[in-house]
């Protein structure tokens, strides 16, 4: 409060208050405004600033035809109805809009309900952009300034006590909330587009396609694809393989998925094996159908579909954040029954191309009967090739990818070890196909949090052996990673040890996932899963109880320190509630004046009020008479209570 004293004799005119709750709900919509629409909102204030009469219809106009201008520049290219079916791109017009008339109707100085009512639909509009934790406590701060501004409106434009008005009726709502939030029934609304299409942002997701070439997709970037949260503890890094889509088709610059037109055999019902685990995962946009799942997923998430080869997808591109649940078997082999169509598509290579890979798988079939055998002589032989993992190898040739990588180059990174061990395997005689996905590193997690990354894009191979498909790490046959290489994956050991820096950022990822996870994205299932909770852990319960104790006993005090008289000295306090009722009959104590001359401005007007007299009468005497006793404050504050009686 010290620090508002200075607002102790501010009085904000009604257009000032509505000057104020524009720029407050108006400043997060300024970072999505293009820059024409930002130049005309620049000249709009400057004609209020300048302008201090109503404005005439030819100004009016002239505002009118500039902000028409803006909107078309700002959205040129983009306004067609086509684009006008994106969500936020008719969001943004809605915006554009609302900027124009609202500068039309202000520059008139005329408040109507209008002007009142855009504030609101200027905070309401910005939740359409922005979903992050910083907007949340941004709303907050927004919905208490509107609250103080229209309580000021109510009082004269006194900030001070319009702001301890607003805090103690903030702080009195604010444990209703709290219950409110945690317990009232939830719609799910997280898959509703209104009609609308999905966004155009992309974080990098797979395509069924992996390139061998320049086109090789290769982002060695922090951005966050996806967010996983484990009930219990984090797998080890080499379980943290989440299956994205599955490669059988080699087309010598790139390997793609089987054609959607060849039917396969649906998957028997085996059970698969291993340790299971619980996790929730965020996935930000792809825009592709993929989702990714911890192998082995034991079943498919909601609204999604999974194949025989444990492939997920869901029915339209993923153009906002997906969230779902998810249960995986921790086991690096998947028992399979092999159709004959996957069985012709795991073993199909052009016996012409790559010589002498083909002529090394020979040896290697030749000599070893058993395919587990084979499949082990296979990674011995990568790794005497003195491969080296690299983040820029040179150009493969390309009609013979394999020759060129295991005998020429010899340098690359996943994609180029998978798709040359998976086709040494087939000409070896085992049945083989490439995953691609991501392999996360618990190195970069925060108790159940897993952030994982571009980065951590992977391919590897999945050989059929015994029955089952068996999944090999194939980048860990190289012997080597070269310097730069290291250096974009931190993996040298300097930087396997974190930096603050990156601790920190760790840590308020982690913060933001929790907060995101238990508030911004509470749930229907969430609250269920609380209740549960609750229900199975009595010690929560009390510890529910006593916390939301504490919110009240806290919100109380801080309602009793802002409801706490605002007088300096014992006779000012007691005469209080006295002047708080003049003024709500709209006589404000003026600067400079006495509150002598304070009264007397009331009794002119209303001079019948005897009990003001007295009022008057005991206040000189103990003010200026010295009268300081007990008995004379005492029959002061009688002659008070009986003045602010009806």
């Amino acid at each position: 409060m010290l620090s508002l004293k200075h607002l102790q004799d501010t009085k904000l005119s009604s257009l000032a208050l509505l000057d104020t709750a524009y720029i407050i709900v108006l400043l997060p919509l300024m970072l999505i405004l293009k820059i024409p629409m930002l130049l005309f909102s620049f000249m709009v204030l400057l004609l209020l600033f300048f302008k201090k009469t109503p404005a005439d219809k030819y100004l009016i106009l002239f505002v009118f035809l500039m902000g028409v201008l803006a909107l078309y520049l700002s959205l040129y290219g983009l306004f067609s109805f086509r684009g006008l079916s994106r969500l936020k791109l008719f969001l943004e017009l809605l915006v554009y809009v609302l900027i124009i008339v609202v500068s039309m109707q202000r520059l008139t100085r005329e408040i109507n309900f209008y002007l009142l009512l855009s504030p609101m639909l200027f905070l309401a509009l910005s939740l359409f952009f922005f979903h992050s934790i910083l907007m949340l406590s941004y709303v907050i701060v927004e919905i208490f300034f509107l609250l103080w501004l229209l309580l000021a409106q109510r009082m004269d434009g006194d900030m001070i006590e319009s702001f301890r008005a607003g805090m103690v009726m903030f702080m009195y709502s604010l444990p209703w909330v709290v219950v409110l939030f945690i317990f009232f029934p939830r719609i799910s609304f997280d898959h509703a587009d209104y009609g609308f299409k999905g966004e155009n942002i992309q974080r990098m997701g797979h395509d069924g396609t992996m390139f061998l070439d320049s086109k090789a997709l290769l982002v060695p970037s922090d951005r966050i694809v996806m967010e996983v949260g484990f009930d219990k503890e984090i797998p080890s890094s080499d379980k943290l393989y989440f299956r994205g889509s599955m490669l059988y088709v080699d087309k010598k610059d790139h390997w793609e998925p089987l054609p959607s037109y060849i039917k396969r055999e649906n998957r028997t019902d085996d059970p698969i094996e291993g340790e299971t685990v619980d996790y929730k995962v965020t996935l930000y946009p792809t825009q592709k159908h993929w989702i990714y799942l911890l192998d082995m997923p034991v079943r498919a998430v909601n609204d999604s579909e999974m194949d025989r080869d444990l492939i997920s997808t869901v029915e339209k591109p993923i153009k906002s954040p997906l969230h779902y649940a998810a249960r995986s078997a921790l086991s690096p082999t998947l028992h399979d029954n092999l159709d004959q169509v996957t069985l012709d598509a795991s073993t199909h290579f052009d016996p012409t191309r790559n010589p002498r890979t083909y002529q090394e798988a020979q040896k290697i079939k030749k000599r070893f009967e058993d395919p587990e055998k084979r499949a082990s002589a296979l990674v011995k032989f990568f790794q005497k090739q003195s491969l080296t993992y690299s983040l820029k190898p040179k150009a493969l040739d390309i009609n013979n990818t394999a020759d060129s990588f295991l005998f020429d180059q010899r340098l690359g990174y996943c994609v180029h070890f998978a798709s040359s061990f998976v086709t040494m395997a087939r000409m070896s005689g085992i049945p083989s196909r490439i995953v691609t996905g991501y392999r996360a590193d618990k190195a970069n997690s925060l108790k159940n949090y897993l952030p994982v990354k571009e980065r951590d894009a992977h391919a590897w191979a999945e050989l059929y052996l015994d029955g089952h498909w068996v999944r090999f790490e194939t980048t860990s046959t190289a012997s080597s990673i070269d310097v730069e290489s290291a250096q974009l994956l931190g993996t040298n050991t300097r930087e396997k040890n974190k930096t603050f820096m990156e601790s920190a950022n760790l840590y308020l990822m982690y913060v933001k996932y929790q907060v995101e996870t238990w508030i911004l994205y509470y749930s229907h299932i969430r609250q269920l899963q609380l209740i549960q909770y609750a229900k199975d852990n009595p010690r929560f319960v009390l510890l529910f109880v006593l916390s939301l104790l504490a919110l009240v006993l806290i919100t109380f005090s801080i309602t009793v320190y802002f409801r706490r008289p605002r007088c300096t000295h014992k006779i000012l306090c007691i005469i209080e509630p006295l002047v708080k009722k003049l003024k709500k009959e709209g006589y404000i104590r003026e600067k400079n004046e006495t509150m002598h001359q304070y009264f007397l401005r009331y009794m002119k007007d209303h001079p019948d009020n005897s009990a003001l007299k007295e009022v008057d009468r005991y206040y000189e005497a103990i003010s200026y008479g010295g009268d300081t006793s007990a008995a004379a404050l005492k029959q002061l504050k009688r002659v008070v209570k009986k003045s602010v009686s009806p």
